[in-house]
């Protein structure tokens, strides 16, 4: 342990601590002199037993021997139930401390997301400068939130978020991950577990192009700014028109919404870890230029109207294409290129559109009709009403998330690959489509398949374009309006 480096407020639980198993100076003489081989008086004479108390932490604070005191303490004290939990805290936080110091004024923007992200809804502040401004007070803020005995500390959910999204140097990034081996309860749970913390390799051939992302509070207010890169590459769709795949890096995430998100639903639940190996995700929808393209060229196995949208632009997402007509448009641009495009799985679609966050939407704790094309008379959080423009937009006119992807949230659902699972019982973990026992489904004499649409409509209200949000199943020839699909493609 460094010396100075002991929080403040650390210092003061262990005050208390040690007050309540030596409640009198007598006490505390006989400890320090019988335990630790030191004369109290030489220390710390002066002043109420608080203050001695004070002095004495500070003594051998300055010479890195805490531990040393408190276990001293308790060996007169065992079953002083402060002191127990302090020494845990002690070392715990102490070991986290020296770690992440030293990062603090080049980290504290990613310090202050990992709090914000692994805090209950309830005590999440939303002004920026209400967030903890120093790693200190976010170790505080951490340590004051009252939180279940049987869940997990929340000073061990801030290391596994900081350690997902942050950004950390190797060496203190493999520091961090041996701290959670040590201190979680359920290493298997983390974010991070069998996380590959090197730089993710990605395809080779790839360019690479920059974008702003943008993060709101609940009162849609823009709290952050960051300058972000993606790598992608441009597909030749023929007469002018292409289509841009970006790359998707692999990693893990919670899939689904807690029961805090404000208007969840239990078919989001429960909430489970899925890790998603690397692919390539549309930059955009599918738009109608690009659909006109691929319409034209030669049948794979069933017919596509070249123009199917109610709503006309070259450049606004195609609608009114049902889940059929999308699988047909990859086949086609599978025999046309020779790379394998198709639908994404749920699981990747959701872990694209969080691109690492945790919060009701991508761009933080609400949306705003500034930044996505969705019914905006209605509120989510404490923004204002916004514009409700009841029609589609050409796509990539809203900021894009962190992977670099636009239009998310709203404009047109998007086709999963899934068919529909009431909530996710059972899912699987790997990312892959979630396939259909038929024999279950022949049980229960259900004979109609339905498939997954995600993100939400120009027309829907913002809870229901949340990156959570499952609409209820549509069979495979529904078609309206509000419906749309991006591509995918396997990194091979």
């Amino acid at each position: 342990m460094n010396t100075g480096h002991t929080p403040g407020y650390l210092i003061n639980k262990i005050n208390e601590a040690l007050c309540s198993a030596f409640p009198d100076k007598h006490k505390l003489e006989m400890m320090v002199l019988y335990e630790l081989n030191k004369n109290l008086n030489e220390i710390a004479s002066v002043g109420n037993l608080k203050v001695i108390v004070h002095n004495l932490i500070i003594h051998f604070n300055a010479s890195n021997e805490l531990e040393k005191l408190i276990d001293g303490a308790l060996k007169q004290n065992p079953n002083n139930v402060k002191l127990k939990a302090i020494k845990e805290k002690v070392k715990i936080t102490t070991s986290l401390v020296n770690i992440l110091i030293p990062l603090e004024m080049k980290l504290i923007k990613q310090m202050q997301q990992a709090y914000r992200a692994c805090c209950h809804y309830e005590f999440r502040d939303d002004r920026k400068d209400e967030l903890p401004d120093s790693f200190y007070d976010i170790l505080k803020k951490l340590d004051d939130i009252p939180q279940p005995t049987d869940d997990e500390k929340l000073i061990v959910k801030f290391v596994d978020h900081l350690l997902f999204n942050g950004n950390i140097p190797k060496s203190q990034a493999e520091q961090l991950k041996q701290w959670l081996e040590k201190n979680a309860k359920n290493v298997s749970d983390l974010l991070v577990h069998n996380q590959n913390l090197n730089p993710p390799v990605y395809p080779k051939g790839l360019k690479q192009f920059s974008f702003e992302v943008v993060t709101v509070n609940r009162r849609g207010v823009i709290i952050n700014r960051e300058s972000q890169q993606a790598r992608y590459f441009t597909q030749d769709l023929g007469n002018g028109v292409d289509l841009e795949m970006v790359s998707i890096p692999e990693g893990s995430f919670l899939m689904g919404s807690p029961k805090t998100e404000k208007d969840s639903h239990d078919r989001e639940r429960p909430v489970h870890k899925v890790s998603i190996q690397p692919f390539l995700l549309g930059k955009y929808q599918v738009t109608q230029a690009q659909w006109k393209a691929v319409a034209n060229l030669q049948k794979v196995n069933r017919d596509l109207d070249p123009d199917p949208s109610k709503i006309k632009g070259e450049n606004r997402p195609v609608e009114g294409v049902n889940w059929y007509d999308a699988v047909e448009f990859c086949d086609r641009l599978f025999e046309h290129t020779g790379k394998r495009y198709r639908l994404p799985s749920e699981a990747e679609w959701e872990y694209a559109c969080r691109a690492g966050t945790t919060t009701p939407f991508h761009c933080g704790q609400t949306i705003t009709s500034r930044f996505a094309n969705y019914n905006a008379s209605d509120t989510y959080a404490q923004e204002a009403r916004g514009y409700y423009r009841g029609e589609t937009t050409p796509v990539g006119s809203f900021p894009p998330n962190g992977f670099g992807l636009y239009d998310m949230h709203g404009n047109v659902l998007e086709w999963c690959g899934d068919p529909d699972h009431w909530n996710y019982k059972g899912a699987p973990t790997d990312g892959s489509v979630w396939k259909i026992n038929w024999s279950i489904w022949k049980i229960h004499h259900i004979h109609f398949d339905y498939y997954i649409l995600r993100g939400g409509s120009c027309h829907f209200v913002p809870s229901n374009c949340r990156s959570a949000y499952r609409s209820n199943g549509f069979g495979p020839f529904c078609i309206g309006d509000l419906i749309g699909f991006r591509v995918a493609q396997s990194v091979e």
